[in-house]
């Protein structure tokens, strides 16, 4: 089983419909549904998902109930922020000065976790990719060279 983990602008992306990206997300939420790949996220999603990007205002409080549902899928995975994650966090902060904390929470974890592939629309987090973690962990878009491309769930 693939083992994936999700910024939260790819949450972002399956709450807000967005073009060029629901589709690839769509496609590894079937995947995750199908039980043949698992979905990390860290404990902070669950707050950071009410803003949607390019929206002028976050989700309205009717869209809780929907918010807790999703959250609650078999195949998506938790991190919690704990103390030690968090000084991880800021370990990379001061490796990589340009990490934002939220992105260095989302890094800490994918690697804690060790997923096969870190999922972002961020680019901040993409110029890092296979520069962080033993082994090195890959972030790219999803469907981006992750085994992910074509309209089948996942590719071996």
């Amino acid at each position: 089983m693939k083992a994936v983990y999700w910024d939260a602008n790819v949450f972002h992306a399956i709450f807000g419909g967005e073009a060029g990206r629901i589709d690839a997300c769509s496609r590894i939420q079937t995947a995750a549904s199908q039980g043949e790949v698992i979905i990390y996220t860290s404990a902070i999603t669950c707050v950071e998902c009410v803003w949607i990007k390019g929206q002028p205002s976050k989700l309205s409080p009717e869209h809780e109930a929907t918010i807790s549902r999703f959250f609650e899928h078999k195949y998506i995975r938790i991190i919690q922020c704990t103390r030690l994650l968090s000084e991880s966090a800021r370990a990379l902060i001061w490796k990589h000065p340009h990490l934002k904390p939220k992105d260095a929470i989302h890094v800490a974890s994918a690697i804690k976790a060790n997923v096969d592939v870190m999922h972002s629309y961020d680019s901040d987090l993409l110029v890092l990719s296979e520069k962080l973690g033993a082994p090195p962990l890959k972030i790219c878009h999803p469907g981006a060279g992750d085994g992910f491309e074509n309209q089948g769930a996942l590719i071996d």
